[in-house]
């Protein structure tokens, strides 16, 4: 059985997850996109680890776009640290496109914060800092459809990059002494750039020679991603205090 749920305007990732979270009547809740296409064993291998005491999992992504050069770009800009040859084990974050949540820990922090990038970054952070452990496990595999053309790549990574410093405002996240510095944003894409290298270099090597072939295009969204950064705060619209506290409790 399947309910749909109909918003009368547009609604933001975490908003939206939100909303379906609190709607369902599992204990164990699962997220995925529309964008993405789940392994058969996806959820069988997600519940693996919550049986094993985790209340928070996450699993692998895997290029949905092979052929297409900013599709691959976009993946790996974006995935790096989430593809198939990573080593399970805890982490820090992972994406809510792939995961898992018990709802006690819902009812204990609060839902995602209300906003179209980060939103699982942020609730990751704040889920750790009231003591719950986050376990990747990447044998619970989804496919991510990824954006083909260079304007929604790079639109992308824009985007990513307003999240990331709402993400660092929120939370005491690696990097979030940028704000305070932000003389240091260029330094970004190089270091970007190794962090990149290093993690394909022990996880998966063939995403290793690809990147190296697509390093232009890869840099250039990486450009993108600071100027997100930069213009993050600047931008026009609701509050992101309102939008935080509507669903994450800061207490």
């Amino acid at each position: 059985e399947v309910t749909v749920i109909h918003l009368p305007q547009r609604t933001y990732p975490g908003k939206a997850r939100s909303i379906g979270a609190q709607r369902v009547r599992g204990d164990i809740i699962c997220f995925t996109d529309v964008d993405c296409v789940v392994d058969k064993q996806w959820m069988n291998r997600l519940l693996e680890k919550q049986k094993q005491g985790y209340k928070i999992v996450g699993g692998s992504v895997c290029n949905g776009t092979p052929q297409s050069v900013f599709g691959t770009a976009e993946y790996i800009t974006e995935f790096r640290e989430l593809n198939p040859g990573v080593r399970p084990g805890e982490v820090t974050a992972v994406a809510s496109c792939n995961l898992a949540v018990d709802r006690e820990v819902f009812e204990s922090i609060g839902y995602f914060p209300d906003f179209m990038k980060a939103e699982d970054t942020i609730f990751c952070e704040y889920a750790r800092t009231h003591g719950y452990k986050i376990f990747f496990n990447p044998n619970a595999k989804i496919t991510h459809m990824n954006r083909t053309s260079f304007t929604a790549y790079i639109r992308n990574q824009i985007y990513l990059g307003e999240g990331e410093v709402e993400a660092r405002r929120w939370t005491k996240r690696y990097g979030s002494f940028l704000i305070a510095y932000p003389f240091l944003l260029p330094l970004v894409p190089l270091y970007r750039t190794w962090m990149t290298f290093k993690c394909f270099l022990f996880s998966n090597r063939v995403l290793l020679f690809k990147t190296i072939g697509l390093y232009p295009v890869i840099l250039l969204g990486f450009i993108a991603h600071v100027w997100g950064f930069i213009r993050g705060p600047y931008k026009a619209g609701i509050s992101t205090e309102k939008r935080f506290e509507a669903n994450i409790r800061k207490d």
